[in-house]
């Protein structure tokens, strides 16, 4: 029985000296493994309180070894890569006429528009999105909690508190399937190789998030894409998937619904005027966010409704 017992403890240490086994086998191992792998250790073994943080931040890290495992197996999966689709979807139904009558998809409109303030407004958008996110759903788990809204009870929330990290994970999940059965290039790809067939050996680009390292002259970007797993991962935008996430459960908690919807549209704003995606993969991360928050939350009610009645 003691063994039995204390045999559990040894578990996450098992399997973190695993995973780091793995990548070594592969010759994949970096830094940044080793420190997220000593994060989680951390919290796990620091006691109940960080242990609160680390059953938060689960989701979280799933979605980093899952995306950071694509490298090994995207190219055997991914079916035909479409070029042109997202791009004449945009020409044709969203097409902007320049001064010459051309019509402009508006990644294109918004190249020739370009503004420094847009450029920091919209890099900073691009580069936080994800650490805004978990903020927010931060302040859903831990703070609303405590106090409760005028819309939902305290113990609403606490039964729903965890939904938007584990929301998180599964459109991802979700996005990142897609990126195989609907392999599309972003619209970047296309103002640098054009529209024929696809440059298997194109590397990532940051695209327009380079003007945001050129005016502050950092490199964040650039080391960002440059450790992108799949060029032709463009639908549906993840970017503005977790905001739009953000607003559902702003408006199911009856909090911070202003910001979500503030952060929602700088972030549809920012992925086109950047130049990673057309509308047509914003339209489809939108959908694709809706679906898995309310799947969730009618997936719960229906486990708790069937304990219910037992």
């Amino acid at each position: 029985m003691k063994y039995k017992s204390i045999l559990p403890r040894f578990i996450p240490l098992l399997l973190a000296a695993i995973y780091l086994f793995v990548l070594q086998g592969l010759h994949s191992l970096r830094g940044d493994h080793y420190l997220i792998t000593a994060v989680i250790l951390t919290l796990w073994y620091s006691g109940k309180r960080f242990r609160e943080v680390f059953h938060f931040i689960l989701p979280l890290i799933l979605v980093f070894v899952v995306y950071d495992s694509m490298r090994f197996y995207a190219d055997f999966l991914r079916g035909p890569i479409h070029v042109k689709e997202p791009y004449l979807f945009d020409k044709t139904f969203f097409g902007i006429k320049d001064s010459l009558g051309h019509v402009l998809t508006p990644n294109e409109w918004w190249q020739k528009h370009t503004h420094w303030f847009l450029d920091l407004y919209t890099g900073s958008f691009y580069l936080l999105f994800i650490a805004i996110y978990v903020l927010v759903s931060a302040y859903f788990c831990f703070w609303l909690p405590r106090t409760g809204t005028k819309l939902r009870t305290r113990e609403w929330i606490q039964s729903q508190q965890h939904s938007p990290m584990w929301a998180f994970f599964f459109v991802n999940l979700l996005g990142y399937s897609t990126y195989y059965w609907f392999a599309a290039a972003p619209p970047w790809y296309v103002a640098s190789y054009g529209l024929g067939p696809a440059n298997l050996s194109a590397h990532a680009s940051a695209a327009g998030c380079l003007r945001f390292d050129s005016i502050l002259g950092t490199h964040f970007f650039t080391g960002m894409y440059g450790r992108a797993t799949d060029v032709f991962g463009a639908v549906p935008s993840l970017h503005v998937a977790y905001p739009l996430q953000a607003v559902y459960y702003s408006f199911r908690y009856g909090a911070l619904r202003a910001f979500s919807l503030i952060f929602y549209f700088s972030m549809c704003f920012s992925a086109v005027y950047l130049n990673h995606h057309y509308i047509l993969d914003i339209l489809w991360g939108s959908a694709y966010a809706l679906i898995v928050a309310a799947g969730l939350e009618s997936f719960r009610w229906f486990f708790s409704s069937r304990i219910q009645t037992a």
